[in-house]
This record gives C-alpha cells, structure tokens and sequence, in this order.
C-alpha cells in the first residue's frame, strides 16, 4: 500500500468516525433537551398544585389574623383573644395547611407570630390588650399575611 493510499484510508475512517460522533452528540442532545423539558414541565404542574392547595387554605390564616386590623383599630380586643388567635392558628397548622407554607413564612412569619402571642399572653393571660401588645401583635399579623401573599405570588404586577 503506497502511502498515499495509507493518507485516504486514515482520512476517510477519521471522516466515518466524525460522522459517527456528530450523530451520537445530535442524538444525545436530543435525549437531554427533551428530559429537561420534561422536568421543567413537571416542576411547572408541582408549582401550579401548591398554588391551588395555599389558595385554599390560606384565606383561613389570612381571616383568622383580621382580629388586629390597622384601619381602623379593633376595640375591645382582648388577651383572651389573642389566645384564641394562637389556638386557631396552631389548629390550622396542625390540621389544614401548616405543610403548604414555605420555610420563609414559616420561619420568618408563622413562628414569630406564634413566638410574639406567647410571650405576650405568658404575662397578660387576661383582660384588655394594651395599646402596645396591640400593635406588637398586629405587625406580625400583617408580616405573615404578606408572607402568604408572596407564597402565592399575588401582588407582583399583571404579566399582560
């Protein structure tokens, strides 16, 4: 075999061989594209079932913590109340939704609500809330109620 035939041989298996790998990379690209959209899909549709789920069980939080409104000041609350409120919303999270909140609201809504009504009402088991508790109280309301609006993502902007 004379050297230019040994030079045509390598080049044209070289050739084969680049088809050979175009075609398993084309081919393989195609299996991943298509298991990143399935994955994407399904991340989708898990996201679409826990917005459906807090939707249903979020408006109950969001009324129960109506007790301590801003506007206007509710009057005659008192520490009982509040006890209440810490009831319900341990019964809420025992029995209806505690498992949709995300680990922000959780850790930083939800529990500091819990945590503030505790330490409040360890000292003031009874009788009219002071002004003080009342508005104590009354940000951590309104910080877990926008804590479940963000979960939801209901106040971001229109997407039309």
């Amino acid at each position: 075999m004379s050297s230019v035939e040994i030079i045509l041989t390598v080049l044209g298996a070289a050739g084969g061989a680049g088809v050979i790998i175009a075609g398993l990379s084309a081919w393989l690209g195609k299996v991943w594209a298509d298991r990143i959209a399935q994955v994407q899909k399904l991340t989708w549709e898990i996201d679409l079932d826990l917005r459906k789920r807090r939707i249903e069980v979020y408006g109950e939080l969001w009324e129960a913590t109506a007790v301590l409104p801003k506007w206007p000041k509710a009057q005659g609350v008192k520490y009982e109340d509040l006890l209440t409120l810490s009831r319900t919303l341990k019964n809420w999270y025992f029995h209806r939704g505690g498992m949709y909140l995300s680990r922000a609201t959780h850790s930083d809504a939800y529990s500091p609500l819990q945590d503030t009504l505790a330490s409040v009402l360890e000292t003031n088991p009874t009788g009219p809330i002071s002004d003080a508790h009342y508005e104590q109280v009354r940000k951590k309301c309104s910080a877990l109620r926008t804590a479940l609006a963000n979960d939801m993502q209901s106040r971001r902007g229109s997407p039309i």
